[in-house]
């Protein structure tokens, strides 16, 4: 066993740079049917970002009230001895696409549930997973986790076919401010949720970036987040 686990070690790094170098071409909707889609989703509540262009041009201006969570997070009342050697349990929440009807703030018309999560007293932090570039949880789900003492996550996807990761990375000449950090942190505060996954599947141009960009990236966002949020990568 220890012989074939040595081999993938070793086939692992080529895989993914093939992977990099010649990602899966996309065959899902075509722009303008993602564009119509994600304005049906609006209606329901959902947000979220396909592209560069769409997070950059976000504004809190360019939200409605149904998007936004109102809950705040409950305060759990600990039990004596509670904390010690407590392990903290997560749950990604990735169900087929996720942005599903049953989530949406208006019940109307729905047959059924198709997922909810049960003994959330046992949860500390839900991740709302979606292969979207920016991913914001529902506000029911960040309501109803919020009601729970579970802070809800967003996630930041950058996988081996997203075109101009290295928007992400952006940064001004001192190499210290980064623009999208910046406006992460405002959607978490304007959305009412608790901070970030930041998943990264591809390698960035080494031209616009290195361990320490990355970083310096991070760590602003976290300082933006402020105390309470969470960031995760």
């Amino acid at each position: 066993m220890a012989y074939l686990l040595g081999w993938k070690d070793i086939l692992r790094p080529i895989r993914d740079g093939y992977r990099h170098l010649f990602p899966s071409p996309d065959t899902g909707p075509t722009p303008e049917e993602r564009q119509k889609q994600r304005a049906l989703d609006r209606l329901k509540g959902f947000t979220y970002f396909d592209t560069f262009e769409q997070l950059e041009a976000w504004t809190d201006a360019d939200t409605d009230p149904l998007q936004r969570a109102n809950t705040p997070l409950l305060v759990r009342s600990g039990r004596e001895g509670e904390d010690l050697g407590k392990a903290n349990v997560l749950l990604c929440h990735d169900y087929a696409g996720n942005y599903h009807d049953h989530e949406g703030t208006s019940s109307v018309g729905l047959d059924e549930e198709k997922y909810t999560c049960e003994y959330l007293q046992y949860i500390d932090t839900l991740i709302y997973f979606s292969h979207k570039l920016v991913c914001i949880p529902p506000p029911t789900w960040t309501n109803t986790l919020h009601r729970n003492g579970v802070k809800a996550l967003g996630t930041i996807l950058i996988e081996p076919q997203t075109p101009d990761s290295e928007k992400l990375l952006q940064h001004g000449a001192d190499g210290l401010s980064f623009p999208l950090a910046t406006k992460l942190a405002k959607i978490v505060e304007h959305h009412g949720f608790d901070g970030w996954l930041v998943n990264i599947e591809k390698s960035f141009p080494t031209a616009s970036w290195d361990a320490n960009v990355l970083a310096a990236f991070l760590q602003q966002l976290k300082s933006e987040l402020g105390a309470g949020k969470q960031l995760i990568w």
